[in-house]
């Protein structure tokens, strides 16, 4: 499939490492892809999930900390890159058997997978290809809405 960009091919914005950033992330890539991404809500959930991580588990949730967001267009996929203050994941309390799915979901959403420690961050970059794009039907089937 190829598709015409309707905007520069990247666009990266900063965001203090707060949860409510989260959501902000979240929102400033819908404005960015519009509906016409055919993978706008996989691009939703992969910012929402890296963005999560890099609040939780890196020193972009500490104070002062921030962490960055990049989409990328290209004629066949969307690149998704969040930049955090890292390097390593630290432990993060929570209730037993709840959380520590969101990079199985990543990496099941994203068509490649990257990730780059140095000294004082980490980069982790993914990209969904348009024809990987679960269709309307397999959506329903299941159970998500399309």
């Amino acid at each position: 499939m190829e598709i015409l960009l309707p905007f520069p091919a990247a666009t990266a914005k900063a965001f203090v490492g707060t949860a409510a950033a989260i959501g902000e992330a979240r929102d400033w890539a819908r404005c960015v892809l519009g509906e016409w991404c055919p993978r706008v809500e996989d691009v939703l959930l992969v910012i929402s999930e890296l963005t999560t991580n890099a609040v939780i588990h890196s020193a972009s949730g500490a104070p002062g900390g921030r962490f960055a967001v990049q989409i990328e267009l290209d004629a066949t996929s969307v690149g998704v890159t969040c930049i955090d203050m890292g390097p390593a994941l630290t432990a993060a309390p929570r209730p037993l058997g709840e959380g520590g799915h969101g990079l199985k979901i990543v990496k099941k959403l994203a068509d490649t997978y990257e990730v780059q420690i140095q000294d004082t961050s980490r980069i982790v970059c993914c990209w969904l290809d348009w024809a990987s794009s679960p269709t309307h039907d397999e959506r329903t089937s299941r159970g998500e809405s399309a």
